[in-house]
């Protein structure tokens, strides 16, 4: 036990006052809660903004802050399939495949087709219509007051119904996924959620990625003609997306740089 005193992650006071930049606050926060998820470490089981906390370090530069996580008492291991499922459920979503969203909510969460747009919405935080369109364009003032309308109009009644009959895992995971959306809302950021979508697809590209590898191993020697095939277009498909986000990440700095209005969709 150890007394590891910091301040809320959404105290925009303090990070701003401690040069502490909100976009890589957000950055860090999505990047440990992605690796619990499609990494090989367990999942912290109860994450919400009072056990995370932030504190300048003044020793490291670059990042100058340490985040901090509260309340170890419980984690749960998450499954190498459920990983690399709910992996390809994402990368649908970041593509606006609906047809591999629906097959994969299914496979991660048993979703039908039917409770699919409900479920769309309650993973991303937006209007059904944004997520088979661009999941990771900015939310307006309209699209949030509509769905804080729909909610009130008995669509969270309907939610939890589904939810209830979800795997509690699946739970977990959905919680944490909503976690790091909201801490990225309250911290303001100039990126909005782009930057965090991008971390999001890098997981996932690697986690399908990984498994390919896996496959083609199970099969014999990697320099078998056939193998050496598959062996290109999992990696081809891999750099596809790597370099995609690459070239985003660069038009992300250049408009930063010319202090142009904040980026609308990837």
């Amino acid at each position: 036990m150890e007394n590891v005193p910091g301040h809320r992650t959404d105290d925009l006071e303090y990070l701003d006052s401690n040069g502490i930049d909100r976009d890589e606050v957000s950055s860090a926060l999505a990047r440990i809660f992605n690796e619990m998820i499609f990494g090989d470490t367990p999942l912290h089981c109860d994450p919400h903004g009072g056990n995370i906390a932030i504190r300048k370090n003044d020793v490291r530069r670059e990042p100058n802050f340490d985040i901090i996580l509260y309340d170890h008492g419980l984690y749960r291991d998450i499954t190498k399939q459920l990983r690399r499922d709910y992996a390809k459920l994402w990368l649908a979503v970041i593509d606006a495949d609906e047809k591999n969203m629906r097959k994969y909510a299914y496979n991660v969460a048993r979703i039908t087709d039917d409770q699919f747009p409900l479920f769309a919405s309650a993973i991303t935080g937006r209007d059904y219509r944004a997520v088979t369109k661009s999941v990771v364009s900015t939310r307006s003032d309209e699209e949030k007051e509509e769905i804080s309308g729909a909610l009130g109009e008995g669509m969270l009644q309907q939610l939890v119904q589904m939810l209830g009959k979800v795997p509690p895992i699946i739970l977990l995971i959905l919680k944490t996924n909503d976690l790091t959306r909201s801490l990225d809302e309250n911290l303001h950021t100039r990126d909005g959620p782009v930057r965090n979508f991008m971390i999001l697809a890098r997981y996932c590209s690697k986690t399908v990625f990984e498994e390919q590898m896996e496959t083609i191993a199970q099969t014999g020697s990697k320099l078998w003609p056939c193998n050496l095939f598959r062996l290109i277009a999992a990696w081809s498909s891999f750099m596809r997306v790597e370099l995609k986000l690459s070239l985003y990440e660069h038009y992300i700095s250049f408009r930063r740089f010319a202090s142009l209005s904040p980026i609308a969709s990837i």
